[in-house]
Formats: structure tokens, C-alpha cells, sequence
């Protein structure tokens, strides 16, 4: 229904963006040869090829920490946060630090680059706001889209309360064709009139409801929409409720309604893909000694392998090899089966237990990331064996699975780990965290496990 003003509002934003911050690297600059003369300083050339150098990877960056992201809510409940502009503008100064060690090494502009991130916040936050204001101005001069109402629902009264939420009206209602429709809603239309404002191309955007409607008038309704080239919106009480994304399209000629899983888009997924595998094989590096030195005290502590390799359930419900450090004895189940390891597990050693408190028995599932298996932030993944039972209990479990499991999540640095706690709640959480994915989300997931680990973890 919006799509239209929502894209023209991410386009103008991006454009905005990219010429304020131009404007924000020139003021840093500025600054810095006003505070200490340009004696010393790298010349403006040598300044603005820096730039240009970085400007477009710095919108890659900007898109990747989700400030341009689409979606069912319209642009303009975050235009006006102050979370965006901080974000973008951290981005932005590390694309430039990187790039000036790359291109320039023996220059110092760390006091650019701090001013830097001062004025490209201002910046952001000020295409922000000029937005809003052109919004509101562009809906204040008719510019909102025309609206014609079939039939009346509460999912309708619904829809309209959405619509009209926000600085400004996103549509305008030319009429109603429903007797029941509320007094104040707009003008109440005759069926007769309202087709033939429909005939006329006096409307841009058509909401039905399918379920007042015959068939019959469906299908005229559609005619004459397809005729005129007007966009038409069906609500129906059939369509379940869910998180699956209406997809429409023709095969064979015949159309089809199809309700598919929402993955995340291709591009999100190469970005999340590179910045794994590039801060994976930094931490195998790192880590590498002292997982040695794990391995070799868990192989001295108790008899059995040092890993740990156990089937479990990744994207698109594919099961893979997951690996950890063992923390129990090799024939923990053997007298129970596949169960779920709890707070304080008697079953493990005592290397174990600390491994497991300290979490360092998941390092190996660094191996995991850089194989493709897993990311490194998404929900984490659950054995075959429980799935069945899963997905009959917990509303909309398989979902998790629209993405790679990950080592870390939304859900685990929230406390929601292990089997004392809610795997319904894990789930609301798992899907959150897909429904909202960023990279700049990913970012503050790993630092709040670096600096606080998981929360409960069992």
C-alpha cells in the first residue's frame, strides 16, 4: 500500500545521506586546519581523494547497519531517532580510518576522523529530519495517494488507523462503499458511485474486503483496476495469520498465491556471509592457542575426545555436525537418550562445568561459521531429535530456520538459554531478531556476548 512512498522516501534519505556527509567531511576538515593552521596537514587533494575513495564503501556500510531497511512499517517512526545517525556515523568514521591506513599510513588524522564523527551524526540526523518536513509538505499539497474502500472489516479499520498514523496522513480517503463503516471514517459511497470513480481513474490505491464482497464484484473490481492501471489490496479473514510473505505470481500462465518463507534478502545475506567469515577466521587466529590448550586439558581431565561433534538443525531444517569441547563423558545418554543439558548438570566433568559457565566449549563452532554450517548471531540450533515435539508445541518454531543457526543470539543475551528457561519466549525472540536483522543488530549482539557472555547459560 505504501511501498511507493516508502521507496521514495529510503531513495531521497540515501541520497540525502551521501551529499550531507560530503558536506559533514568537509566541515571536519575545515575545523581541523582552523584550530591548527595547515602546516603539517595532508593537502585537500590528498583529502578529498580519501574520500572518494571511501564514500562508497561508506554507503554500503550505512546500508548495511540497516538504515535504509524496508519493510512492513512505513519509514517514518525512525527518522527522527537518534540510534540511526549514532550508529551511521560510527560506521562512517571507521570506513575512513580504514581507508586513510590503507591509502595513507604515514598520515595522522585521527583528530579528522573524531571530528568527522561528530558532524556526520549531525549530518544524519539532519536528512532526517528534512525528510520528515518534505513528507509532511509533499501530503499537506495533495500529495497523498487516493483511497477507495470495499466493504468494511475490523482488519479494515485496522489497516486505515495504520495507515493514517504518523506526522502525516500517508493516504486519503475518497470513500466507502460499507453501510457499517464508522460516521467520522470518510464519505460513504454507493456501490455505483464508487465504480465509477473507479472507472474514471479517480482513485490510486483500491482496499477490499473479499469477505463483504461476492465474487462476482471481485472479479469487476479487479477488471476495471487492471483496465485503469490501479493498484488493488485484498484483506480476506482466509489468509491465516503469518509470518510467511505473501508472494504473487503466474505460472503457466495461471496465477498464483503463494505464502513463502522470509528469508533475508540476497544482499543481506552476502553481507552477513563476508562479515562472518572475515570476524571468524580473526577470532580462530586469536583463539587458536588457547583452544589448544582447552583441547589438551579436556583429553587429560577425563577419558574420550576432546570435540564434542553432535547433529543439529540448520537453515532450511538442512541437520549438520556441530562441534564443541566435550563437557561430559562420552556415554552420558547412554542410559536415557537424547535429553536436554540443564543449569548445573551432574553429567558433566569438572573441566566441563567451567566450560560451560565460561562458554568456551562453543569456540569450535568457529569452525562451524567459516564451514557455512552457522553464523555467528542467529538462533540457536536444536537436535533432530526434539524438533518433531517442537513444532507441535511452540506456534511458529520452524521460522527460526529461514536463517543459519548462530553461536550467539538476540534470545541468549536476553537470558534465554538452556531448558530452565521458555522456549516460546526463545522463539518470539529468534524471530525478532530475523524480522530486524542488521548488521549493526549483529554487531551489538557480539559485543554485549563478549563483555557479558551469555546470561543464564546452562
Amino acid at each position: 500500500m505504501l511501498s511507493r512512498q516508502s521507496e521514495s522516501s529510503r531513495i531521497s534519505l540515501f541520497l540525502l545521506d551521501q551529499l550531507l556527509l560530503a558536506g559533514a567531511f568537509a566541515g571536519a576538515v575545515a575545523c581541523r586546519m582552523d584550530l591548527v593552521g595547515q602546516g603539517g596537514f595532508p593537502d585537500l587533494e590528498r583529502c578529498a581523494r580519501l574520500y572518494l575513495v571511501a564514500a562508497p564503501i561508506m554507503a554500503i556500510a550505512l546500508w548495511a547497519c540497516g538504515l535504509y531497511r524496508s519493510g512492513q512499517e512505513p519509514l517514518w517512526p525512525r527518522l527522527t531517532t537518534t540510534l540511526e545517525p549514532l550508529w551511521g556515523g560510527l560506521a562512517a568514521m571507521a570506513v575512513f580510518g580504514l581507508t586513510r591506513v590503507l591509502l595513507y599510513p604515514a598520515h595522522d588524522m585521527r583528530p579528522v576522523r573524531y571530528l568527522f564523527l561528530g558532524t556526520s551524526v549531525v549530518a544524519l540526523m539532519l536528512s532526517r529530519l528534512l525528510v520528515s518536513r518534505s513528507s509532511r509538505r509533499f501530503a499537506e499539497s495533495d500529495g497523498s495517494e487516493r483511497l477507495l474502500v470495499f466493504g468494511m472489516s475490523r482488519r479494515v479499520l485496522k489497516l486505515l488507523a495504520t495507515f493514517q498514523r504518523g506526522p502525516h496522513p500517508a493516504v486519503k480517503l475518497v470513500g466507502v462503499t460499507a453501510d457499517d463503516a464508522p460516521a467520522d471514517l470518510g464519505p460513504r459511497l454507493p456501490l455505483a458511485d464508487a465504480l465509477a470513480l473507479l472507472e474514471q481513474g479517480s482513485v490510486d490505491q483500491v482496499l477490499v474486503e473479499a469477505e463483504t464482497l461476492e465474487h462476482g464484484l471481485l472479479q469487476q473490481i479487479l477488471e476495471i483496476a487492471d483496465r485503469e492501471g490501479i493498484s488493488v489490496h485484498i484483506t480476506s479473514a482466509m489468509f491465516p495469520a503469518t509470518n510467511l510473505v505473501p508472494a504473487w505470481q503466474r505460472v503457466g500462465g495461471v496465477p498464483l498465491l503463494g505464502f513463502v518463507a522470509a528469508e533475508l534478502p540476497l544482499g543481506a545475506r552476502a553481507v552477513k556471509r563476508g562479515f562472518d567469515v572475515a570476524v571468524a577466521g580473526l577470532l580462530l587466529a586469536l583463539a587458536a592457542v588457547p583452544m589448544a590448550l582447552i583441547a589438551l586439558a579436556v583429553r587429560l581431565s577425563s577419558p574420550g575426545p576432546a570435540l564434542f561433534v553432535q547433529q543439529r538443525v540448520g537453515a532450511r531444517g538442512r541437520v549438520f555436525p556441530m562441534l564443541k569441547f566435550r563437557t561430559m563423558a562420552p556415554d552420558a545418554e547412554a542410559g536415557t537418550g537424547p535429553v536436554f543439558a540443564v543449569t548445573n548438570d551432574p553429567r558433566c566433568t569438572r573441566l566441563g562445568a567451567l566450560l560451560r559457565r565460561t562458554n568456551l566449549d562453543e569456540l569450535p563452532q568457529l569452525v562451524n561459521v567459516l564451514a557455512g554450517h552457522m553464523s555467528l548471531v542467529g538462533p540457536r540450533p536444536e537436535r533432530p531429535e526434539f524438533m518433531r515435539s517442537f513444532k507441535e508445541r511452540i506456534p511458529r518454531y520452524a521460522h527460526k530456520h529461514w536463517v543459519k543457526p548462530g553461536i550467539t543470539g538476540w534470545a541468549q543475551i536476553h537470558g534465554l538459554r538452556g531448558a530452565d528457561t521458555s522456549l516460546g519466549e526463545r522463539v518470539d525472540h529468534d524471530l525478532y531478531y530475523i524480522e530486524n536483522w542488521s548488521l549493526a543488530l549483529d554487531i551489538r549482539i557480539l559485543v554485549r556476548t563478549l563483555f557479558y557472555g551469555y546470561l543464564n547459560a546452562a
